[in-house]
């Protein structure tokens, strides 16, 4: 059994680090490229969101060096991804025979129990609890290293420095084996990063960034949104982090801590007071708290034609101008350009800097 597993920003470090201290053998994709996207498009329905394309081209590249065992996400509600892995696995076994495991968000704390333990059925219950714990640890450390990278970089003379930091500690955390090796490493990192930093009086730009999951936690596919606006001054707060997110919908969902769907639908109202699918209530709940906390801005980027994303901007764009508040709104699909997002983006930027003189 080889597995395989799309990449989704700094996921794959944990999921990589938790499969082989279980003893699975991983075939990880290669990194996300523009054969990645156009390969998953070819095999990929018409009209299809971006991140199922590349779903799909991470799958191919991984089963081309030998894997034939693949794992995903699904989630039921008003969202594609609810029928992805039915879709992936049909293509897949056209090529293929193979194996094909999907997760429901929705249960994602037993569903990531029950997959480890058919791909690893000699490991006793406990140590595979303890994988999932460290996985989770490690998703939380590099969701802070992002952090400390968003609130820091925007302070320094020297953001490509502590963006390249960044960007290279998660291969830090690939072999951790113990939860002190994991705090260690995080707290090197974030101090590295803070003395890149210069203190300073003057109160930076502030921009939320909200909009689709995938979108927001890849930064091949936005184009490396975050760091553009780090680069110019502003201090960037995503409103989707990975470790947050896992941890919320894993351990404190399963205990009956935690609800998403609620937990955003009373932030939203009165602009959304409905669950419409994927995550467009998130994207409004977000951006109306930023609004009220004193944000410059909002960068809001999905994948062209999703339908949550889309009706959610409605809302986003009632509160825009009922708050006086600058909104772009990027639509992402394999077509768009990297100069067309860079343009907008420095004008985006160029608007709140005349704004907050």
């Amino acid at each position: 059994m080889k597995i395989s597993y799309p990449h989704m920003g700094y996921l794959s470090i944990p999921v990589y680090n938790m499969l082989t201290n279980l003893g699975a053998e991983v075939i990880e994709a290669p990194s996300i490229s523009a054969k990645t996207v156009e390969l998953g498009s070819m095999y990929s329905p018409e009209g299809v969101c971006l991140p199922y394309k590349i779903n799909m081209g991470n799958f191919l590249e991984s089963m081309d060096k030998g894997a034939d065992t693949f794992v995903t996400v699904c989630g039921a509600g008003k969202c594609r991804l609810g029928f992805y892995g039915a879709v992936q696995k049909i293509q897949l076994s056209k090529t293929k025979n193979v194996k094909f495991y999907t997760i429901d968000t929705n249960h994602l704390f037993n569903g990531l129990y029950h997959f480890l333990q058919s791909v690893a059925p000699q490991v006793s219950r406990l140590k595979i609890v303890k994988q999932l714990t460290m996985a989770i640890k490690i998703l939380k450390a590099l969701d802070s290293i992002n952090n400390a990278k968003n609130f820091y970089g925007s302070r320094s003379n020297k953001p490509d420095i502590i963006i390249d930091i960044a960007n290279k500690s998660t291969r830090e955390f690939r072999n951790c084996q113990t939860f002190r090796d994991i705090k260690d490493k995080q707290d090197q990192i974030i101090q590295l990063i803070r003395t890149m930093s210069e203190p300073s009086a003057c109160q930076k730009p502030k921009v939320g960034l909200v909009g689709e999951f995938y979108l927001l936690v890849e930064p091949y596919v936005n184009y490396r949104v975050e760091d553009i606006l780090l680069q110019q001054g502003i201090e960037v707060k995503k409103f989707v982090n990975t470790g947050e997110w896992v941890y919320s919908n894993t351990l404190l969902s399963s205990l009956g801590l935690y609800n998403e769907e609620k937990v955003f639908q009373k932030q939203a109202r009165p602009y959304l007071n409905h669950h419409i699918g994927g995550d467009g209530l998130k994207s409004v709940g977000s951006m109306l708290w930023c609004a009220r906390n004193g944000y410059d801005g909002i960068v809001h980027i999905y994948p062209f034609g999703c339908m949550p994303e889309i009706v959610a901007q409605y809302a986003l764009r009632n509160i825009a101008q009922d708050f006086n508040l600058p909104l772009l709104s990027l639509s992402v699909d394999e077509h768009s350009s990297d100069v067309g997002v860079l343009t907008r983006l420095e004008a985006f930027v160029d608007c709140i800097r005349r704004r907050k003189k």
